[in-house]
Parts: C-alpha cells; sequence; structure tokens
C-alpha cells in the first residue's frame, strides 16, 4: 500500500467519524435542549449560515474542476486551442 493511498483510507475514516459523531450529536443530544433564543444568538447564527454558505462556494471554486471531472465533463479548453494573451512571447 503506498503511501497516497493510506493517506485517503485515513481521511475517509475521519470523514465517516466525523459524520457519525454529527448525526450522533443530532439525534441525541438536540432533542433534549430547551432554550431561549435572543436576537443577537439569533443574529449569529444568521453569520453562521451566511459564512457557511460563503465557505462552501469557496470549496466549490477551489475544487470546480475536480467536480466537473467526477461527473464527466471535459474542459472547455481545447490542447490546440490559443490560450489567452498572457503566454504568446511577441517580443514585447
Amino acid at each position: 500500500m503506498n503511501r497516497r493511498t493510506s493517506r485517503r483510507g485515513t481521511e475517509r475514516v475521519m470523514l465517516a467519524t466525523s459524520i457519525a459523531l454529527a448525526i450522533w450529536w443530532v439525534v441525541v443530544l438536540a432533542p433534549d435542549a430547551e432554550a431561549y433564543i435572543d436576537p443577537s444568538a439569533g443574529g449569529m447564527l444568521v453569520q453562521l449560515l451566511l459564512a457557511g454558505t460563503a465557505g462552501v462556494a469557496v470549496l466549490v471554486r477551489l475544487f470546480w474542476v475536480r467536480i466537473k471531472r467526477l461527473f464527466g465533463a471535459s474542459d472547455s479548453a481545447e490542447p490546440g486551442a490559443p490560450s489567452s494573451g498572457t503566454d504568446r512571447h511577441d517580443g514585447v
């Protein structure tokens, strides 16, 4: 087993453990909560949701090529097509 396969296996175990703990937290501990949410706590919850949404958007942007490849989409740039003007060597 090489290092990359070992690392992926460790990441999968950590992800599965995190998901299991989150589900346990929601199922076991959340039903017993009887709490008052004041306006400032509600504002913090809204900020948390907005920050989470922004974080997911950043992750999608960072891994967009991998996500497209996962669903079978190919890159739009063809190998023989000229790229943007930054790679040209015009002598300028």
